[in-house]
């Protein structure tokens, strides 16, 4: 699969991206193709189709003049498991239609995304991190798995006391992983792919979205070499790679 031209493998359900360790991004399935963005912009003057390159060329122009309703008519289900720290993020785009796996009912599994790299504060950017190859790393993963073992013992401890599941996951960090299904149409993905995978968004939260951004441009092609060609110069592609 690695020396597969871009664009051209098409996923089956259940093809899977990890990510952030013990993470992952996987598609379910989806609706529609580019064909049908395009179908959908010409019924609005009653053209028909007049070959895949003029169509190809055709669903370039509408996604470069913003012409997103098309886009619209296609969506993608994932199934992503996350910290919660990027979860918090992630809801932060509302257009997306997700259910999430819950602490109520079930007993979390004790597993926490603990970076091996560690990045210091920004001293411009108040929300952002910079990367320090001087600092001791292996200290602070240390110091973060030994925290989250100690709590997830006293999150156990709470539950064999009686406490419920709702009230004892008070006590868990938020990296500790949780678990969602989402569906999003293309033309709202795009916009989350935009903001999330630009330099000035926050790693973990980049890794999630370029795993999204690769399923998207497998399933739909033409769509994806719009994105690329109009958001490149927007979007730091050098040194990231998936987990894959």
């Amino acid at each position: 699969m690695a020396n597969e031209p871009e664009y051209q493998f098409k996923p089956e359900k259940g093809w899977t991206i990890p990510i952030l360790k013990s993470g992952y991004v996987r598609y379910i399935d989806h609706l529609g193709t580019d064909e049908r963005i395009v179908e959908a912009a010409r019924v609005s003057y009653g053209s028909a189709s007049k070959g895949p390159e003029a169509d190809k060329k055709l669903l370039k122009y509408l996604y470069t003049h913003r012409h997103t309703s098309p886009f619209e008519q296609c969506s993608i289900t994932f199934n992503i498991k996350m910290p919660i720290v990027c979860m918090r993020q992630f809801v932060r785009h509302r257009t997306f239609r997700l259910n999430e796996w819950s602490g109520r009912y079930s007993k979390l599994d004790p597993e926490f995304y603990i970076p091996d790299e560690w990045r210091t504060q920004d001293t411009v950017n108040k929300q952002g991190s910079i990367e320090d190859k001087e600092f001791e790393h292996g200290k602070a993963t240390m110091a973060m798995a030994e925290a989250c073992g100690f709590v997830y013992q006293k999150y156990e401890q709470l539950l064999d006391m009686g406490v419920a599941k709702e009230m004892a996951r008070f006590i868990l960090p938020l990296n500790i992983f949780t678990e969602i299904y989402v569906n999003c149409d293309l033309h709202n993905l795009m916009h989350f792919l935009t903001l999330r995978m630009d330099s000035h968004a926050q790693k973990e939260i980049q890794e999630i979205a370029f795993a999204m951004h690769k399923i998207m441009c497998k399933l739909y092609p033409w769509t994806g070499e719009a994105f690329d060609d109009k958001r490149k110069p927007a979007i730091t592609y050098i040194n990231f790679k998936t987990n894959e």
